[in-house]
């Protein structure tokens, strides 16, 4: 292994100054980057702003919420690695019968709308949602998380255990596995008015090859939100995808010379978000409590990812665009119009492909495509209160419509 990897090493060095792919740099906009807003309009929703969050008294029973009201769990992955979650349960989860005697109609009534499964992105830990989850709480819903394997307080895999800090994954297929056993284990049986996931952007390529899967499980799914999910990888080359030389070329040789657990070419360790021309939102008081959770929590934190992440995440990432004619559930895509993590491209090309699968379907968007919200980077869940609004206002209310149990 080490004389092929020796002599592979030099192709790779020449190729990557010039097609390196995976450096996170503008792209060129994208026809869902350059849309029009969407038409449908949305009530405000009762959400914490940014004014407040810079209040510590409010920052500190946010994090009192999360300690007082959350269940830790641990959940058994795929291959039997420890994985991190944690469930915040609305008290009343019971179904009330009311019935009009004057037309012998029965109406059900729960306090709680149903349960959110939040399935989140690359490097991120369950840690970095405590807003988030606080405000879907608030608002009626109990919420499940989990940090996926090799990253937040779940482990490694043992490829990458001596270096802990190396984003890296065997195969992608666990990370559905690992969700399946999630929602099969805890969700399903505490008995919701209804189960619904939101899967962001790493997250959302899962969520969409769980959708896929024909798991079981995935039939009791009423609906699912795919925020800035990653169905294709900005790469280096303005316009172009990653698939087309970091995956395909350079990823896969890594993988294949036996370097698949290495830190691509130019990787490195955890770095603080930046503060200033920050390419993931606009929000500075949200990247400051990101970073804070690095650093009161230093096992969750995360660097860049190995080439074996790549490549692998890179063909989940198609396989999902391909196959989502295959989905059955209802979905929803909510879209960054500026975002510069994933190209808006593939999640353009997923709602065509469901489009053609299922006549009528779509993503929630103008003739089907994805929801855009013009402006917003990346991170929509923790982007400014004015883009991050209008993003979980169209998601709930997609939520909100659907049948109960």
């Amino acid at each position: 292994m080490g004389h092929a990897e020796s002599g592979g090493r030099e192709l790779w060095r020449a190729a990557i100054v010039a097609i390196w792919g995976w450096a996170l740099v503008s792209a060129m906009p994208t026809a869902a980057q350059t849309a029009a807003p969407p038409q449908t309009q949305t009530p405000p929703l009762q959400l914490t702003t940014e004014a407040a969050l810079a209040d510590p008294a409010v920052a500190a029973a946010i994090d009192r919420f999360w300690a007082e009201r959350g269940e830790a769990r641990t959940l058994t992955g795929e291959g039997g690695l420890a994985l991190a979650a944690r469930r915040f349960l609305q008290p009343d989860r019971t179904t009330d019968h009311t019935t009009d005697h004057t037309t012998d109609h029965t109406t059900d009534h729960t306090t709680e709308r149903g349960a959110i499964v939040l399935v989140s992105g690359r490097t991120e830990a369950m840690l970095k949602y405590k807003e988030v989850v606080h405000d879907l709480y608030r608002l009626g819903w109990s919420v499940y998380i989990h940090d996926h394997r090799g990253q937040g307080e779940s482990q490694r895999e043992p490829a990458v255990q001596a270096t802990p800090e190396i984003g890296h994954v065997e195969r992608f297929d666990d990370y559905v596995a690992d969700l399946d056993a999630w929602i099969t284990g805890e969700v399903l049986p505490a008995g919701h008015a209804r189960v619904v996931l939101w899967g962001h952007s790493m997250g959302g390529a899962i969520t969409a090859r769980y959708l896929q899967s024909g798991r079981p499980s995935v039939a009791r799914v009423q609906a699912a939100t795919l925020s800035s999910p990653m169905l294709a990888i900005v790469g280096l080359v303005p316009g172009l995808s990653a698939e087309l030389f970091s995956c395909s070329l350079l990823a896969h040789a890594a993988v294949a010379l036996g370097a698949g657990s290495r830190w691509h070419w130019g990787g490195g360790g955890y770095r603080p978000a930046a503060l200033q021309d920050n390419i993931y939102t606009h929000s500075r008081v949200r990247t400051q409590r990101m970073n804070a959770v690095a650093a009161e929590a230093p096992v969750t934190r995360l660097g860049a990812p190995s080439w074996g992440w790549i490549a692998r995440s890179c063909d989940a990432a198609r396989a999902a665009r391909e196959d989502a004619g295959q989905i059955t559930t209802p979905v929803m895509v909510i879209v960054a119009g500026s975002d510069r993590i994933v190209h808006n491209s593939g999640a353009e090309a997923f709602c065509r492909n469901l489009a053609a699968a299922h006549p009528g379907a779509g993503c929630g968007g103008e003739g089907g495509g994805p929801v855009v919200v013009p402006g917003a980077q990346h991170e929509l869940l923790i982007e400014r209160d004015d883009l991050r609004q209008p993003a979980m206002a169209r998601a709930l209310s997609f939520f909100e419509a659907l049948p109960g149990r």
